[in-house]
């Protein structure tokens, strides 16, 4: 059996900015990107339609990203019952070729699963009792190999001072 590769801590947070800066000021963790208002399609939680937005913040510790996330209610959600005060861990994210294939090594209903476009779409699963955190497995595709390539080739051409939270807007600049 091919091990899976965690590719993304993720963290549930009140504020992207503020948490952000910590990642950066603690651990030189960085540049963040920060998109506000992201939606998915078909985002259900528990089985049941959910309207969403998330407000998010990327960057990189080394080879992993960081993604940092303040949830815009309804709640209860996949990241709790109320927005946390600070900066919580929440997941590993993983890129998996087979969703399906992978889903069943988790065991269960995914606790949450949405669509990123029509060739992308992610699902939660509650692994707490036996892994720590949540699981998020994300199809492996062009389009989110590009999200996960893009925020490591901005760490990479990092100077590590230079502006450590920016707009996403400047990343595809």
């Amino acid at each position: 059996m091919i091990a899976m590769q965690i590719r993304q801590l993720g963290y549930v947070t009140d504020d992207i900015e503020a948490a952000a800066m910590d990642w950066f000021r603690t651990t030189g963790a960085g540049p963040f990107f920060v998109i506000k208002g992201m939606g998915f399609r078909n985002w259900s939680y528990r089985g049941q339609p959910q309207d969403m937005t998330l407000d998010i913040a990327f960057g990189q510790v080394g080879d992993l990203m960081v993604e940092l996330i303040r949830p815009n209610g309804p709640w209860p959600n996949v990241y709790g019952d109320a927005l946390p005060s600070g900066c919580r861990a929440h997941h590993h994210g993983y890129l998996v070729s087979d969703v399906d294939a992978a889903a069943a090594r988790l065991e269960g209903d995914p606790i949450t699963q949405a669509d990123l476009s029509d060739t992308t779409e992610l699902r939660y699963f509650d692994c707490r009792d036996r892994l720590g955190l949540f699981v998020e497995l994300i199809t492996d595709s062009e389009e989110s190999r590009g999200f996960f390539d893009l925020s490591l080739a901005a760490a990479r051409g990092w100077d590590g001072r230079t502006a450590p939270v920016r707009p996403f807007e400047s990343a595809v600049a």
